[in-house]
C-alpha cells in the first residue's frame, strides 16, 4: 500500500506508544451542554471547522515513540496550536513534556516500570494549576463525544478538543482511523490496542483531524463515537488576542462570567 509506505518514512505507526489511563469521573466537571445554555449567544459553527492548516510544522513526536506520554504530548500540541493563533507561538520541548509526564504520570526517567501513562483529568488539573511550559488554562469543560454538533461547536469556540480514545488493534499502522468493516468487535474492539490521547483540531462533514506522534491524522465520525471515552475542551487565554477575542470572535470576559455562573 503506497500511502502507508510513504507514511512510515516519517514514523513507523506500528512502533509508537499509547499511554492514556481509564477515565476518572468527577461530578464537579463543567458540562459543555450546560455551558451553551447559559452563554448568550453561542455562535453556530460552520459545517467545516479547521484550526490546524495554518499552524506551521513540525509537530514534534515529543517522546511518544518511546514513552507512554501521549497525554502531556497532546497538551503540548494544543499549546503549540492556540499560541500560534494568538500571535505568540510557543513550541514546547521534549524536556518540558518529560517533566510533565514525571509530575502527572509518576514516570521516573530510566525506570521502565514507571512508564504507565497518565490520567487525562489529572493532566487537566495540572494544566490549570501549573501549566504547560508556563502557560496555564483557565478552565476545562466536558464534551459529549456522541453529540457531533457539540464536538464541532467546541472545536469552533476553543480551537480543539482534548480527546481520550480506546484504540482498537485495527487502528495500528493506519494513517486514517476508521471503524473496521466488521464493526467494533474482535480486532476492532475498543481498547484492544490501548488508551490514547490526542487533540482534535479540525472537523468537516466527512472526518476529524487530530495531531499525534508528530503528524496530522484523520478519523471518521463513527470512529470518534465508537472509541472516544472522554472528551474535553480547554479554555486558554493563549487562544485569545489582546482584545480578549478568540479567532472565532468569542469573548473571553463573557466566557469567564458564564463559567462562574456554572460553579
Amino acid at each position: 500500500m503506497p500511502k502507508k509506505q510513504k507514511l512510515e518514512k516519517k514514523l513507523d505507526l506500528l512502533k509508537v506508544k499509547l499511554g492514556k489511563k481509564a477515565p476518572l469521573a468527577d461530578p464537579r466537571n463543567f458540562q459543555f451542554g450546560s455551558f451553551t445554555q447559559v452563554t448568550v449567544p453561542v455562535p453556530e459553527p460552520p459545517a467545516e471547522v479547521s484550526w490546524i492548516v495554518k499552524v506551521p510544522e513540525p509537530w514534534n513526536v515529543l517522546l511518544n515513540n518511546s514513552l507512554g506520554d501521549c497525554v502531556p504530548a497532546a497538551m503540548a500540541h494544543t499549546l503549540q496550536q492556540v499560541s500560534f493563533f494568538a500571535g505568540n507561538p510557543v513550541i514546547p520541548t521534549d524536556d518540558q513534556v518529560l517533566t510533565m509526564y514525571e509530575k502527572i504520570g509518576g514516570y521516573v526517567p530510566g525506570d521502565p516500570a514507571t512508564d504507565n501513562g497518565a490520567f487525562m483529568l489529572d493532566a487537566l488539573k495540572y494544566w490549570r494549576n501549573t501549566g504547560v511550559a508556563g502557560h496555564k488554562i483557565l478552565a476545562f469543560v466536558q464534551v459529549d463525544p456522541l453529540n457531533l454538533h457539540q464536538v464541532r461547536q467546541a472545536i469552533y469556540l476553543f480551537g480543539s478538543v482534548f480527546a481520550g480514545l480506546q484504540l482498537p488493534i485495527s487502528a495500528q499502522g493506519q494513517d486514517i482511523w476508521t471503524v473496521p468493516q466488521g464493526g467494533a468487535y474482535l480486532d476492532g474492539s475498543p481498547g484492544s490496542w490501548g488508551g490514547h490521547c490526542v487533540p482534535i483540531m479540525a472537523m468537516s462533514p466527512e472526518s476529524l483531524t487530530c495531531v499525534t506522534w508528530g503528524q496530522k491524522l484523520k478519523m471518521s465520525h463513527n470512529f470518534l463515537r465508537d472509541y472516544c471515552d472522554e472528551l474535553y475542551a480547554v479554555v486558554s487565554s493563549d487562544w485569545m488576542n489582546k482584545a480578549g477575542l478568540s479567532p472565532g470572535g468569542f469573548n473571553l470576559q463573557q466566557l469567564e462570567n458564564d463559567l462562574r455562573g456554572l460553579s
